[in-house]
């Protein structure tokens, strides 16, 4: 049985993702309406379109966003995919892949940062590729073509 207090932190974060993708999918009708009405409208007005620009933002969560940490840095993902897969590699594959895409680190930067020879780099990033393209077979995304 989970706790009070856990269960009170799970309801909450339930009905907070509930509300942020309601809002999310309020402000998606809303300019798809819009959207809608310029096509059918003949008048050409853009009033509420200037209006619906002028006042609408677009909301930026935490809970929405992929961020995996590297040594303190975030390294913030947009496919959810790709975050998953970089989860189930060891520590050391997840970090070459983090320095060199994210932090845009050569080699010899990261083989000083882990304390391991350039040539161990190399083949960290060569096993977390094939790992992260299986991870991709086997989860929808199928090879590339």
């Amino acid at each position: 049985m989970i706790p009070p207090s856990d269960r009170e932190d799970i309801l909450c974060s339930m009905f907070e993702s509930f509300c942020i993708v309601a809002i999310r999918n309020f402000g998606r009708n809303l300019k798809r309406a819009i959207k809608n009405h310029r096509k059918h409208d003949g008048t050409g007005e853009e009033s509420v379109e200037y209006l619906v620009e002028l006042l609408s933002t677009e909301d930026v969560y935490t809970t929405d966003q992929l961020v995996l940490d590297v040594d303190g840095l975030p390294c913030v993902l947009e496919n959810e995919l790709l975050y998953n897969a970089l989860l189930t590699l060891p520590d050391k594959e997840r970090r070459v892949i983090l320095y060199d895409f994210w932090y845009d680190l050569k080699d010899k930067e990261i083989s000083e940062k882990l304390e391991v020879t350039v040539r161990t780099v190399y083949n960290l990033r060569q096993r977390a590729f094939k790992k992260i393209r299986t991870y991709y077979e086997l989860h929808g995304q199928g090879p590339d073509p």
